[in-house]
């Protein structure tokens, strides 16, 4: 009499061939080369999250806010009696610096620069000769009013040169983001 064997894995074959699996997928996927146009998207993307976040915070509060953008940051500041302060909370992101390889390009619409202005904003009285000037930020390029406002703009996210994504704002309030053709991918 012949003994027949069943065809086919066991259950517990099978399970051990999938454990095998994820360990190796474990091991490999993070050694993977990122895209910098992936890295470009998420940075573009985290500025869209924020900006909208402040210009609702503006809004809702009723303050002036400022957006400072430098080379490789950005920063967001408050309007107070005095002059433009830097807004640190403890539960909300308020600044960002971007990786090494990143470069911010700020173009501002809509507003008269410093040197264009007709009068000067000064008091008869000299308070800035009793301020530290390094302590004091410098001012927004971007203006973020309580009524809903915004000086328009376009913020170019930069990798190693090569322009990869836009973000813009209307004087509204409305942003949109979107991929530039320099990518390459």
């Amino acid at each position: 009499m012949k003994v027949r064997h069943p065809l086919g894995f066991t259950l517990l074959e099978i399970l051990l061939v999938l454990v095998l699996l994820s360990v190796m997928a474990m091991v490999v996927v993070p050694n993977l080369p990122q895209n910098g146009n992936d890295e470009a998207k998420i940075e573009a993307q985290r500025f869209y999250q924020l900006i909208q976040l402040w210009t609702e915070q503006s809004l809702l509060t009723g303050e002036t806010l400022g957006l400072r953008v430098e080379n490789k940051s950005y920063k967001l500041l408050r309007l107070s009696s005095k002059d433009w302060e830097e807004v640190k909370k403890e539960r909300s992101v308020t600044a960002a610096t971007l990786p090494d390889d990143f470069k911010l390009e700020l173009e501002v619409t809509g507003f008269i620069e410093e040197e264009d202005q007709l009068f000067k904003r000064e008091s008869f009285f000299d308070e800035e000769m009793f301020v530290d000037e390094d302590a004091k930020p410098k001012p927004p390029q971007v203006v973020l009013m309580g009524n809903g406002e915004i000086i328009p703009f376009t913020l170019i996210f930069l990798l190693d040169n090569k322009r990869l994504w836009k973000v813009t704002g209307n004087d509204v309030g409305t942003f949109e983001i979107e991929p530039l053709d320099e990518g390459g991918e």
